[in-house]
């Protein structure tokens, strides 16, 4: 399989899409668990899937060092 190198900006950009992504189905998430009528192995696949796309985002864009000492 063929390594693709991401520019700096490409991957901020998809980690935004991800973020963006992660948090349509948090909301969608959180209406289905005030129904009456919902599944626990649905909620679940909902939470995990956030998680998911929330990980790969960071990975993607990492949150830089507040100051030089975090880089020591």
């Amino acid at each position: 399989m063929a390594t693709i190198k991401l520019t700096a900006s490409e991957q901020k950009q998809i980690s935004e899409i991800l973020k963006r992504r992660a948090n349509e189905i948090a909301g969608f998430s959180d209406d289905y668990r005030r129904k009456d009528d919902h599944y626990g192995s649905v909620e679940m696949a909902l939470t995990r899937e956030v998680e998911r796309l929330r990980n790969l985002a960071s990975r993607l864009n990492p949150p830089k060092p507040e100051d030089d000492e975090e880089c020591k």
